[in-house]
């Protein structure tokens, strides 16, 4: 274990390598490190750690999933299946539903982008937790509860990162168990916080490291169901696109047969759609009430659900991925394939990379107390010399496809764009963010187009309850509203106040009338989707680390 020393008032903890964030594309990292490191013969010479600010480890990590097993073949070896990985199907058959109103009409034929042939069902906190027990068998610390808020940068290189201070009240002042934060200090930190990090944010901002495009998102809301046998076979795959979204917006669903009688649904809506009723767990919600869909549900029973937010930017969006002290990795660093709506694979690989290129700095000689660029720049080498850079290249512009043209054009220039290699004409296609594409209007309008029945349809504090989130009331809250003057003034008249609207855990409320109106943030509602932190028009919320590692408890969905 750790021997801390005191600086000031606030522990210093000392590391070789710290990976932020217990999520496949650190713990793949973590693990060919700990592994390269006992096959060069320096098993126990550095001390490694990973944080994770989950209670345990795979209770924030929501993923449909398909995953494509390239990355963990990787990781594992060719006969990866025989090491105990969880698999809860092999693919055994694909649809692609194009949905109206009342109709569903299957595709002649499975697009490219959306075969899955080969690849495997998995439920992502279990393959996580499985994940988890390898890297600790190597002695590697695996620290559970310890949110990180802050990313320290002395003099253009990250040092490590200072954990949340913990014990103060609801005004932020510090109560009788007040703790500061130590300080996690390290030669090099890998960022792999998953969809828009917190630390990445920061690091990303303060050194200037974003790609040519912003990224994009969308919100992916997800449930797991037991439905009568006979419906969905094991291993089957339904996608579908088109009602309940209109031409302006992005998105499509998913049914996979985790087995003969659970089904693993979920519907992502892009984040870039002009209209600020935009309500991507309500979309999630009408579109199980189309015929088609709820033949499937009708008589079964929720099990769990959830919420996150899914990077879709591709390449081009990719921030600086190291530098001075620091690599990013998985879906921090934009490593998702949204035109294969895949993403695991991609963020195994990636850590892989960031394994080997950590363990040749360490192996190297004497080490310096911050790895410099110039030797972690061996990641972005590696990445670039393999089959992640082809595949992601590839796809480099589809998702700007999509915003330029809206849904129905954009499917014909990102699948030309995509058979040509990745361009038409234009390289790169621009994209915005996607607080800056709503327009002004009314976000209350159709509010109650939907009545949650309980049975197949559930509101959002149901959906709340069927994520297993809770946080300790007596704190100071972690989402922080610039200004909430603007709440009731501009934003009302404006947009209507769409964080009622967007938000899939129903966190911010307008409460009382008149002068007495305010904004009420019901931060223990919180499911960490990191939605606010990119759709509020005003860019005025700010998504932070909660101080008592609460949040969802996704294990299991």
């Amino acid at each position: 274990m750790f021997r801390p020393e005191t600086s000031m008032d606030r522990d210093v903890m000392p590391v070789d390598v710290l990976f932020v964030g217990a999520g496949p594309a650190n713990l793949a990292a973590a693990l060919k490190l700990g592994r390269t490191l006992k096959e060069r013969g320096a098993e126990g010479r550095f001390e490694i750690m990973v944080v994770e600010k989950g209670r345990e480890v795979g209770d924030h990590i929501l993923s449909g999933a398909i995953m494509d097993p390239r990355g963990i073949a990787e990781l594992l070896g060719p006969d990866w299946r025989a090491s105990g990985f969880p698999v809860d199907a092999d693919v055994t058959r694909e649809t692609v539903l194009t949905l109206t109103e009342k109709g569903a009409k299957p595709l002649p034929f499975i697009p490219p982008t959306l075969k899955n042939h080969g690849s495997v069902i998995v439920t992502l906190s279990k393959a996580v937790r499985w994940l988890k027990d390898e890297v600790e068998a190597l002695g590697i610390t695996i620290a559970e509860g310890m949110p990180a808020e802050k990313i320290l940068i002395e003099e253009g290189r990250v040092r490590g990162v200072q954990l949340v201070d913990r014990g103060r009240g609801k005004d932020g002042s510090a109560g009788p168990s007040f703790e500061l934060g130590a300080e996690v200090r390290a030669r090099v930190t890998v960022l792999g916080e998953g969809t828009r990090g917190s630390l990445t944010k920061q690091l990303v901002d303060t050194l200037g490291l974003a790609g040519p495009n912003p990224q994009a998102y969308g919100t992916g809301c997800k449930e797991l169901w037991d439905i009568p046998a006979g419906r969905v076979a094991q291993g089957e795959v339904i996608h579908t696109a088109g009602w309940p979204l209109d031409n302006a917006g992005y998105g499509g669903s998913w049914i996979y047969g985790v087995s003969a009688t659970r089904v693993s649904i979920g519907f992502v809506t892009g984040l870039d759609h002009p209209d600020p009723a935009n309500d991507p767990w309500q979309n999630f919600q009408r579109w199980k009430t189309h015929p088609r869909i709820r033949s499937i549900l009708d008589g079964g029973t929720l099990f769990k659900a959830g919420a996150k937010t899914v990077p879709e930017g591709g390449w081009w969006s990719r921030p600086k991925s190291f530098g001075d002290g620091f690599l990013i990795v998985g879906d921090a660093g934009s490593m998702l394939n949204i035109a294969r709506l895949k993403g695991i694979h991609t963020a195994i690989a990636s850590g892989v990379r960031a394994g080997e290129c950590i363990a040749e700095c360490l192996l190297a000689g004497e080490v310096p107390e911050v790895l410099p660029a110039a030797s972690l720049a061996n990641y972005e080498e590696r990445i670039a010399h393999s089959w992640v850079k082809e595949e992601l290249w590839r796809t480099r512009n589809w998702r700007a496809s999509f915003a330029k043209h809206g849904f129905r054009l954009g499917k014909y220039f990102a699948g030309l764009s995509w058979a040509l290699g990745g361009r038409i004409v234009r390289d790169r296609v621009p994209l915005h963010e996607d607080h800056r594409a709503v327009r002004h209007g009314d976000a209350r309008r159709g509010e109650e187009a939907l009545k949650a029945d309980g049975k197949l349809t559930f509101d959002k504090v149901s959906g709340v309850f069927h994520a297993g989130s809770i946080h300790e009331e007596n704190q100071p809250s972690h989402l922080l509203v610039a200004d909430t003057n603007l709440c009731v003034s501009r934003c009302a008249v404006e947009y209507g106040n769409p964080c009622q609207r967007f938000c899939p855990a129903a966190v911010y409320e307008l409460v009382g009338a008149g002068s007495e109106r305010k904004l009420q943030i019901n931060f223990s509602n919180c499911v960490h989707c990191k939605t606010c932190d990119v759709a509020d028009p005003y860019a005025q919320i700010t998504w932070t680390v909660p101080e008592d590692n609460g949040g969802p408890k996704y294990l299991g969905l």
